[in-house]
C-alpha cells in the first residue's frame, strides 16, 4: 500500500468513527493533546497520525488497531510477509540504514505487528554493533545506547502484549543478546533466559518420545539434525571464541576440537552435507588459521590441507541442489529443501569467505600454488552464484 493510500484510508476511517460517535474535531483533538486543524488534516489524507496517537485514537473509539488501520488479518499477514521478505533481502547486503527505513515505514502502516516488532529490535541491536565497530567517541556511545533502548523497548512491549509462545521465546533470546552482549548486563540476561523452556520440554523432544511410527521415526530423524547443528556450535564456540573459552584450552586443544565437530559432520551426513557445508567450511577456515600460528613448516602444509578443505566446502555449499534427498543410513528419509535454508539466501559461500582472505594471515601462503588453486575456485564459483542484487 502507497503512502498516501494509508493516509487517505486511516482519514477516512476516523472521520466514519468520529461521526458514528457524536464526536467533533475539537473534541476528539482535545483528547488526543492536539489541535483540530491536525484532525483536519488526517481526515484530510494530508497526513497521518503519528505512532504515539494512532493506540490513543482505536481505545477511544474502542476499536482495534487493525480496524483503525482497516487491515483484515488476511491482508495484514500479506502485507508484514512482503515487508519482511524485502528486509531479508536488504539485511544480506548488510544495508542496516535501509532496513531500518523500510522497517519504520512498515511499523507506521501495520504498528500491532509484533513480527515487525521483534525484526525492528533485531536490526537495532544488529546497527548498534556495526555503529560500536566505528570508534569509541560520546556521539556513537550515545548512538548505540539509543538504538538499544529503543530495541529493548520494542521486546518489552512485545513481552507484555503478546501471546504467541515462538514470538515470545524469540524475544526473550533477543533480549538476552543485547543484556549479554552489548549491555553487560549478564543478571538481567540471565534472569530472562531462566525464562525459557528447557531443552528437555521442547517440542522436537517431546514430539519424538511420545509418538510412534512413521510421524516419530521422521522426528527422531529430524532432531539428529538440529541437535548436531546445536552441538557443532558449541564446539565451535569452545575452539574459536575467546569470549566464552578464554583461554582454557591450548592451539592444540582446539584443532582436535574443531576436528571432532568436522568428524561429527561425517557420522550424521556422510557425504550429503547438504547445509552443513555452510558449517565445514568455516571449521575449515578456523584450522587453516590454528595450523599457521604456529608458525611450523609442517603445520603450513597442514594449513594449506584445510584451505583445500574449506573451498571444497565452500563450493559444495554454494552449489546445493534445490532439493534431494539425504542419502546418510542415519537420516535417509529425509529431504533437504534449499528454500527452507536460511544460509542459501543472500551473498554466495565463497563470496563471504573470499572477502577475509586479504588478511595479513593468509600472507605465507600467497605465493603458494595449492592456495593460489583454492582462491581461485571459489572466485569462479562466487562469480557463477551472484547474489540477489546482482540478478
Amino acid at each position: 500500500m502507497k503512502n498516501q493510500d494509508v493516509k487517505l484510508k486511516i482519514g477516512a476511517k476516523i472521520r466514519l468513527l468520529r461521526r458514528q460517535n457524536d464526536v467533533t474535531q475539537d473534541m476528539l483533538a482535545d483528547h488526543l493533546g492536539v489541535t483540530p486543524q491536525a484532525v483536519s488534516r488526517w481526515e484530510s489524507g494530508i497526513c497521518y497520525p503519528d505512532m504515539n496517537s494512532l493506540p490513543l485514537i482505536a481505545d477511544y473509539f474502542s476499536v482495534t488497531m487493525d480496524e483503525l488501520l482497516c487491515y483484515t488479518n488476511a491482508r495484514k499477514e500479506q502485507k508484514v510477509e512482503t515487508y519482511l521478505e524485502e528486509a531479508e533481502r536488504l539485511l544480506n547486503r548488510e544495508r542496516l540504514t535501509e532496513v531500518l527505513e523500510l522497517l519504520r515505514t512498515a511499523l507506521a502502516e501495520i504498528p500491532s505487528s509484533y513480527r515487525l516488532q521483534i525484526e525492528m529490535a533485531e536490526v537495532l541491536s544488529l546497527y548498534a554493533e556495526a555503529l560500536a565497530e566505528k570508534g569509541d567517541t560520546p556521539q556513537i556511545r550515545e548512538a548505540v545506547r539509543a538504538a538499544l533502548d529503543e530495541a529493548v523497548s520494542f521486546c518489552r512491549h512485545i513481552l507484555s502484549d503478546c501471546t504467541d509462545d515462538d514470538l515470545r521465546d524469540r524475544t526473550k533470546k533477543t533480549l538476552c543478546d543485547i543484556y549479554a552482549h552489548q549491555l553487560d548486563n549478564n543478571a538481567e540476561a540471565l534472569r530472562i533466559a531462566e525464562q525459557l523452556h528447557s531443552m528437555s520440554y521442547s517440542q522436537e523432544i517431546v514430539k519424538a518420545t511420545i509418538l510412534t511410527g512413521d510421524i516419530a521415526f521422521v522426528q527422531a530423524q529430524k532432531n539428529l539434525i538440529l541437535f548436531a547443528d546445536n552441538i557443532w556450535w558449541h564446539l565451535y564456540n569452545l575452539a574459536c571464541v575467546p569470549a566464552i573459552s578464554g583461554e582454557t584450552y591450548s592451539r592444540e586443544e582446539k584443532i582436535a576440537i574443531l576436528t571432532k565437530s568436522v568428524a561429527l559432520f561425517e557420522l550424521i551426513f556422510e557425504d550429503t552435507p547438504y547445509f552443513y557445508a555452510d558449517r565445514l567450511a568455516n571449521a575449515y577456515r578456523q584450522l587453516a588459521i590454528l595450523h599457521l600460528s604456529s608458525g611450523k613448516a609442517s603445520d603450513k602444509a597442514l594449513a594449506l590441507d584445510c584451505i583445500e578443505k574449506m573451498a571444497d566446502a565452500a563450493v559444495a555449499c554454494d552449489e546445493r541442489p534445490e532439493k534431494a534427498a539425504y542419502t546418510s543410513v542415519i537420516i535417509h528419509h529425509l529431504t533437504y529443501d534449499k528454500s527452507e535454508d536460511t544460509e542459501a539466501k543472500g551473498m554466495s559461500k565463497c563470496a563471504r569467505l573470499l572477502h577475509g582472505m586479504s588478511s595479513p594471515i593468509w600472507a605465507s601462503l600467497r605465493t603458494n600454488d595449492r592456495f593460489r588453486a583454492a582462491i581461485a575456485r571459489m572466485i569462479q564459483c562466487a562469480e557463477s552464484h551472484p547474489d540477489e542484487e546482482d540478478t
